[in-house]
């Protein structure tokens, strides 16, 4: 496959005005800071499923930890949770696990990524990618790292052209020094026979605002980006890259096919909301005695609140996290000022047609992680008051073709 990395560029745009369109007649997400969208833009989520251990309830459907979920053939719902792949049934009735904590055959010594393919499961958990059948059955276990080739594997995908991971490079220190560059991840199809890796097909920093400062700690910039890629089910890869909330889609040949873009105007970063942003990182030290010596200890007003100020981007909101359904339908989230001063509010979301038409936007529960889009419902991840995880099932009500 033909070469194309690709450097992850500054986001920083918002949208203006409501309904907008370009010739084509796609709309536009509007710019949530200044602009909300109309109740006719709004869509809803009805709660469908949870799946978790209520109080009393049986042990098998406790959940520690959900890195992956993933819909079998029969619709039955795949479950990684901590070093164990659990399937439940569509109603959301326990049926079978397998796995464990190790580093021997079929077991996992932290599990990072989960994909399916009609009869075939793949766990990754860093070094090794397994495959397994629907049963849990050890069909074939291949290397990424450790002793063979020095990547990392994380998330993993099924498509129509093979199976799709995101690695990260190994460094290896040869002289002391300073901190290492943090590697570009990298997104390659992946030989489930050999464990071959083919040539990227895109390349990016998954948080490319990292300040190095001059005592060697590392700051982030104000509104930060987490850059993240999707993968559909005909194999094609999606980039934010963040210029005009453009969205890059790659064929597997790293070439790039086409571009979903949001009209935008940026929407400055004002000295107020520098000043405000100021003021909150100066009271997160007063919290309790604990954060005041932690404080302390880093010197976190004298340095690192400055330095975040000092870095802070010119323009908000920048694209946070990306999710991408198998037909293409993209669930997008921004990161602003609001994402800081307002923790406990819901996260506000836009769900894109594949063409990259605007259908509208999705209130998210804080506590809620959204994992995957599939047949107008979201499946993801919900942590309630007192540490309890479940799977939640969500439809989304409203859409207007999905």
């Amino acid at each position: 496959m033909k070469k194309s990395p690709l450097a992850a560029v500054l986001l920083g745009a918002a949208c203006t005005g409501a309904g907008t369109s370009d010739s084509a007649g796609n709309e536009f997400a509007p710019n949530w800071i200044a602009e909300p969208v109309g109740s006719e833009q709004r869509l809803s989520l009805v709660e469908e499923l949870r799946i978790g251990r209520l109080m009393g309830g049986d042990e098998a459907d406790l959940l520690y930890s959900v890195k992956g979920i993933e819909i079998g053939p029969a619709d039955e719902i795949y479950v990684l949770d901590a070093n164990q792949v659990k399937v439940f049934s569509p109603a959301g009735e326990f049926l079978r696990s397998w796995g464990g904590t190790g580093e021997g055959p079929g077991d996992f010594d932290g599990t990072l990524g989960l994909a399916l393919a009609r009869d075939t499961v793949a766990v990754t958990d860093g070094d090794r990618v397994q495959f397994f059948d629907l049963a849990g059955r050890l069909l074939s276990s291949v290397w990424t790292g450790g002793r063979m080739s020095g990547y990392t594997a994380y998330m993993i995908n099924a498509t129509e052209l093979g199976w799709v991971v995101e690695v990260l490079p190994r460094t290896v220190r040869l002289e002391p020094g300073g901190p290492l560059p943090t590697p570009p991840r990298e997104v390659r199809y992946l030989h489930p026979g050999t464990g071959a890796l083919g040539e990227p097909v895109a390349t990016y920093l998954q948080r490319p605002d990292r300040v190095q400062l001059a005592s060697g700690q590392s700051v982030r910039r104000a509104f930060y980006r987490i850059i993240e890629h999707g993968v559909d089910r005909k194999g094609d890869v999606y980039l934010p890259l963040g210029v005009d909330h453009e969205v890059s889609v790659y064929g597997a040949d790293g070439v790039l096919s086409r571009v979903l873009r949001m009209e935008v105007e940026p929407v400055p970063v004002t000295d107020a909301m520098l000043e405000e942003l100021r003021r909150e990182m100066v009271a997160n030290c007063q919290r309790n005695a604990m954060w005041r010596r932690r404080c302390e200890r880093q010197r976190y007003v004298e340095e690192i609140v400055p330095a975040t100020i000092a870095h802070a981007h010119e323009r908000v909101p920048v694209i946070g996290h990306i999710l991408v359904a198998p037909d293409g339908h993209l669930l997008i989230s921004r990161r602003d000022l609001r994402e800081i001063r307002a923790e406990d509010q819901p996260r506000p979301f836009d769900l894109l047609s594949p063409e990259g038409r605007f259908l509208g936007r999705i209130e998210i529960p804080v506590n809620f992680r959204p994992m995957i889009v599939r047949d107008g419902s979201i499946l993801g991840s919900w942590t309630d008051e007192f540490g309890v995880r479940y799977v939640v099932k969500y439809r989304v009500e409203g859409l207007p073709d999905m």
